[in-house]
């Protein structure tokens, strides 16, 4: 028995207090072949540290084995020296049979170090030399796929399919196409390509398809997409979400308020599951739910300004006039911030008979909302209230405008006009 052999067998019994001996032995009495086949067997089972001692005593002796050179390559890389993998690489000639593999593995390194051009170039040059090689084509859509370019992504899986090829390195080529497809926006080719994948899809790409249905408001495919993602994983928090939404789009709210709590009982930390739960509950009467969950959905994000004008529609639907103005005494009056805030800001001032307040933030609010014929009311009824009959007149002229058939607009403003003859 070789000290090659003695070594592995102590590696299999675990026995690595004399490991160190026998590769010393190794070293000074095996063949380079049995040394190079002891390096590869320990690289695979993890003895790293080992192998790269063999593999660089074989490198000085056979400079020009690219075999050598990759593998020192991939240890480097192991290591987190990308700079001595490319050392490596860059020796591997042109005509070499190990070039491809050696190019795909410069691009692996480049890529890792977001140099996507120069990556992409690698395995461009890779392709020209070996272009029926479903390897490069699958390492160009995964480049493609890192990088964002994902109809790019997509045409590379799509020829591979083309060509027969289903699988590649144990990666269903069907399910990145798909995952391509989604992310190019083509919902409905990305659902089709999942539905056509055989077998029972992993639970990711269970819960991609889930939302792509719900994407397409096909909310109770989405639902029961979703719903065996978390038959089969609980705690997938991800999935409580989209599956509340779906719920949601088929009008149940029960059943979405009951999912974002259970998503909650997971995930404690997500803000848009406290939003929406707070959302259902009011839809659903439960005032006390609803503002618990907003307060909630704020805390977890103070600056998030969906969840700042959910709450200041709350204060006003609930008469919480004081604490709506409180709760927006920040507001810049620059008018850069959302103008909704500026409206709910300026109909709580009124109510608290703030006018001036409640005027100027009016006259922001109708920068945005000067055609819509809810805020021209609005603002109509504030200066009919402060008894500014111009302004009065100009806001219901430009509401009969937008609405000629709102006759108590419309009267109002003949009252004006008769006022005024």
């Amino acid at each position: 028995m070789s000290y090659s052999e003695q070594m592995l067998s102590a590696v299999e019994k675990g026995d690595v207090d004399n490991l160190g001996g026998l590769f010393k032995k190794v070293i000074a009495n095996d063949d380079d072949e049995t040394k190079f086949n002891l390096a590869e067997e320990l690289y695979a089972l993890g003895f790293t540290g080992y192998a790269k001692r063999l593999y660089q005593e074989l490198a000085g002796k056979y400079p020009d084995e690219t075999s050598v050179l990759t593998a020192l390559a991939d240890i480097a890389v192991s290591d987190g020296n990308t700079d001595m993998a490319l050392d490596y690489l860059s020796r591997v000639p042109e005509d070499s049979p190990d070039y491809v593999q050696a190019l795909l593995a410069m691009a692996d390194v480049y890529q890792s170090q977001g140099m996507y051009e120069v990556s992409q170039q690698k395995l461009l040059d890779a392709q020209k030399l070996a272009p029926d090689e479903p390897v490069v084509t699958f390492a160009l859509g995964e480049l493609e796929f890192s990088w964002g370019h994902f109809p790019a992504a997509a045409a590379a899986y799509q020829s591979l399919l083309e060509s027969g090829v289903d699988t590649v390195a144990d990666v269903q080529v069907g399910l990145r196409y798909a995952a391509s497809l989604a992310n190019s926006g083509r919902y409905e080719d990305a659902v089709a390509v999942y539905e056509e994948q055989n077998g029972e899809l992993p639970i990711h790409d269970r819960f991609q398809l889930g939302v792509l249905y719900l994407e397409l408001k096909d909310y109770q495919k989405a639902t029961d997409s979703l719903q065996m993602v978390l038959d089969q994983d609980k705690t997938y928090s991800n999935a409580y979400l989209p599956m509340a939404r779906a719920e949601q789009g088929a009008n149940n709210n029960e059943a979405a308020l009951k999912t974002v709590q259970q998503g909650l009982a997971y995930d404690d930390t997500n803000e848009d599951l406290f939003a929406l739960g707070a959302q259902l509950a009011l839809n659903l009467g439960d005032n006390e739910t609803g503002e618990r969950y907003l307060q909630a959905a704020l805390k977890l994000n103070p600056d998030n300004q969906t969840n700042i004008l959910a709450w200041s529609n709350f204060l006003i639907a609930q008469d919480r006039h004081s604490e709506n103005r409180d709760f927006l005494s920040d507001l810049d009056d620059s008018g850069e911030s959302d103008p909704q805030l500026y409206w709910n800001l300026a109909r709580s001032q009124e109510a608290l008979e703030d006018y001036d307040a409640a005027r100027g933030n009016y006259l922001l609010a109708f920068r945005t909302f000067q055609d819509r014929p809810e805020f021209l009311r609005t603002i109509a009824n504030f200066f009919r209230t402060t008894a500014a009959h111009a302004e009065e007149e100009a806001a219901l002229t430009r509401l009969v405008a937008i609405e000629p058939d709102d006759y108590e607009a419309q009267e109002r403003l003949d009252q004006l006009h008769d006022e005024q003859a």
